[in-house]
C-alpha cells in the first residue's frame, strides 16, 4: 500500500489531473458563442480587460458586491490556500531557507522559524475559513437549498487535508522535516521515486491530496479555470458598432 500510494499513484494522479483539465478546457472552447455577451462598461483594450479580470479574480470583487458573508470566508480561504501552496514549494525546495536567501541578514534558524510560523498561521486560517463555509452550507437556508452532496464532501476532504497538515505543524512528534519531504518529492519529479517517509500522518495527508487532485477536473473545484474563462467571455474588449449600416453602399 505504501509503495502504491507513494511511488505509483502520484503519476496516475498527475496524468488524470492534466488530462482532465485539458478535456474540460477543450469542452469550453468548442462551445459556440452566437451573440456577443460582453458586459458594459466594455474594456477598450486588452490591457484594460486583463487588468479588470485580474482585479475581479484577486479580490473576488463580484462576491464582495453581492454576498459579503460569503466573501468573508471565501477570500481569506483562497489567500491562505495560495500562501500554503507557495510556502510548500519554497519551503521544501529551500529547506525553509527562503527568507535567508532573500534577506541574507536573516539567519538560517530565523528563516526556518519564520517559514514554520507562516505555514502554521495560514494553515489555521485555511482550516477556520473552511469550517465557516461548511457552517454556511448547513445554517443559511438559501445556501443549503443549492448545495449538493459533493459540496459537503469537497469541504470535508479539504478539512481532512489541512487538519492533518496543521496537526503535523503543531505536534512535534507528528512533524516531518523539510529534508525528508524534499528527498521524497525530488524522487517523484526525477522519475526515481523514493519510499514514503516513515510518518503515518504524512501518508494520510499525501493520499488525501492525491484524491483531491484526481477529482479536481471533474468537480466544482475546477472553478478557478472556469472563472477565468467566464471573465474572458464577459469582460473582453468590445466596441459597440455605430447605429445604422456604416459602409454599406446601396444601388438603386
Amino acid at each position: 500500500m505504501r509503495v502504491f500510494v507513494g511511488q505509483i499513484l502520484p503519476y496516475i494522479t498527475v496524468a488524470i489531473l492534466l488530462g482532465g483539465i485539458t478535456w474540460r478546457i477543450w469542452r469550453w472552447m468548442i462551445g459556440r458563442i452566437v451573440h456577443n455577451i460582453t458586459l458594459a462598461p466594455y474594456p477598450s483594450s486588452w490591457s484594460a480587460a486583463i487588468g479588470w479580470i485580474l482585479w475581479q479574480m484577486v479580490f473576488f470583487w463580484n462576491i464582495f458586491k453581492f454576498d459579503k458573508p460569503l466573501w468573508l470566508g471565501a477570500w481569506p480561504m483562497h489567500v491562505a490556500l495560495v500562501s500554503i501552496l507557495g510556502g510548500h514549494t519554497l519551503g521544501i525546495y529551500t529547506l525553509g531557507m527562503q527568507f535567508h536567501l532573500l534577506l541574507p541578514w536573516v539567519t538560517e534558524h530565523q528563516s526556518e522559524a519564520a517559514s514554520n510560523a507562516l505555514g502554521t498561521t495560514f494553515g489555521i486560517i485555511f482550516f477556520v475559513t473552511l469550517l465557516y463555509l461548511l457552517y454556511r452550507r448547513f445554517a443559511v437556508e438559501k445556501v443549503r437549498a443549492i448545495s449538493a452532496t459533493s459540496d459537503y464532501l469537497h469541504l470535508l476532504l479539504l478539512l481532512g487535508i489541512v487538519g492533518i497538515g496543521d496537526y503535523m505543524r503543531l505536534v512535534h512528534s507528528a512533524s516531518l522535516h523539510y529534508k525528508e519531504a524534499r528527498v521524497f518529492m525530488a524522487g517523484l519529479f526525477t522519475f526515481n521515486p523514493q519510499p514514503l517517509p516513515e510518518n503515518w500522518f504524512f501518508f494520510v495527508h499525501f493520499l488525501l491530496v492525491q484524491i483531491m487532485l484526481i477529482i479536481f477536473p471533474f468537480s466544482k473545484l475546477m472553478h478557478p479555470f472556469g472563472i477565468l474563462w467566464n471573465r474572458w467571455i464577459y469582460n473582453r474588449p468590445f466596441e459597440r458598432p455605430p447605429a445604422g449600416l456604416p459602409g454599406v453602399k446601396l444601388t438603386l
